[in-house]
């Protein structure tokens, strides 16, 4: 795996866990219930984390010139964890 393959994942998982942020946000507005609320917040969280490793990644892979050589063995999962 590359690292624009860790990017594309990465950035993959980061639309959709803004995604999610968003339903959630919306349900709010018809469930006024601190469930719907808790989801909310830990989708948001979830993606400002993301984002922040995407961002530090991209600095990485810049500074490097690393974009089209290969990761390490387990470095997403190691990165993002």
């Amino acid at each position: 795996m590359t690292y624009q393959d860790i990017l594309n994942s990465v950035a993959a998982r980061s639309v959709s866990t803004y995604q999610a942020y968003l339903e959630a946000k919306i349900a709010t507005l018809s469930n006024n219930d601190d469930f719907s609320a808790d989801k909310t917040e830990q989708h948001r969280a979830e993606y400002e984390r993301l984002e922040k490793k995407l961002i530090a990644l991209l600095a990485t892979i810049k500074k490097n010139n690393t974009l089209n050589e290969e990761a390490p063995d387990n470095y997403e999962e190691n990165f993002i964890a």
